[in-house]
């Protein structure tokens, strides 16, 4: 069986703004690695070789990070997106570049999940559609995906009801000639192809697995999963072992003070006397002399006033309020 992989990476990142009027939100730097890096590594880990990566925003940003793939031992195809296709008709678009796959790992760009990858490929095996699924305790945030007792997907409520459930995870494996099958075209995956997929009956199965979840759908979201890539609290992150993160190409001066995972990205600098505690400085950005921010994110090639406090903040170019 061949085995590939397709990342979901098109959207415009709309609710992430400002952080991605100049980077797709997959490309946002959790250390050392963007986001989407820890994406290819697990299918990488899991023995994927080809992958997909689905793109439209932005989209030549992709293959200036991400190359070729030999950074994660992959071979990267891109398929861009000239119009907005959905999700699902970006995933008829994608399997186009992988004429030889069996079997398709999909991935959302902007979702991180440590669950075991390799015990949902292994339940797919008798399924056409096998997806992950999580224990919540209120399905309110994020609807309920309902099911059998053997585990086969009976329908999806989207963000209705109440109380404990399963909760779609976003990660699937699907039939890699199901996915030739669509129709070409805009469609969603989660709202129109799974529906009518499971109303012809065919086999989709929900897998449950428990480990480290985030939908990184906000700045602050963006900003908890960059301080757990820093300190470790990510499973399988690229650390070195310490609680702060400055790239090679950044500047922290000696008198400055930074604690909780904070991060400060290439061509950022961060003056003396400045305090920092699980922060974000991204690209190019600047946070001046005496400066005290708490859980903020500054902007790439933003700039923060000497002197000012500043808490749960996302800093752009011209902040306007304390």
């Amino acid at each position: 069986m061949t085995l590939a992989g397709i990342v979901l990476a098109g959207g415009a990142g709309s609710r992430m703004r400002p952080l991605t009027d100049d980077c797709p939100k997959p490309l946002l730097p959790l250390g050392p690695e963007p986001l989407i890096g820890y994406q290819l590594r697990r299918l990488a880990a899991a023995g994927v070789r080809d992958v997909v990566i689905s793109t439209g925003y932005l989209a030549g940003h992709f293959d200036a990070v991400l190359g070729e793939g030999a950074r994660w031992g992959l071979r990267l195809r891109h398929c861009v997106e000239d119009e907005p296709l959905g999700t699902g008709g970006a995933l008829r678009a994608s399997i186009e570049h992988l004429p030889d796959a069996d079997r398709v790992v999909v991935l959302n760009g902007d979702l991180l999940s440590s669950h075991d990858l390799s015990g949902q490929l292994a339940a797919a095996r008798s399924a056409q559609v096998c997806l992950h699924v999580r224990r919540v305790p209120d399905v309110a945030p994020y609807g309920q995906v309902t099911c059998d007792d053997d585990r086969r997907v009976r329908g999806f409520a989207e963000k209705s009801g109440t109380g404990p459930g399963l909760a779609n995870a976003g990660t699937y494996v699907v039939d890699a000639d199901l996915l030739r099958s669509l129709p070409v075209g805009r469609s969603s995956w989660e709202r129109d192809v799974l529906p009518t997929l499971i109303a012809d009956g065919v086999v989709v199965h929900a897998w449950t697995g428990d480990g480290y979840f985030r939908d990184v759908g906000s700045p602050a979201a963006y900003r908890l999963a960059s301080v757990d890539a820093v300190t470790g609290g990510l499973p399988g992150a690229i650390v070195d072992h310490h609680d702060v993160y400055v790239a090679p190409e950044a500047y922290v001066d000696p008198a400055a003070r930074l604690t909780g995972g904070c991060s400060v990205h290439a061509g950022a600098a961060v003056d003396a006397g400045a305090v920092l505690e699980g922060s974000v400085v991204l690209p190019g950005a600047r946070v001046g002399a005496d400066v005290r921010l708490i859980r903020c994110v500054v902007a790439a090639g933003a700039r923060v006033t000497g002197g000012t406090d500043w808490a749960d903040a996302v800093l752009t170019a011209q902040p306007t309020g304390q």
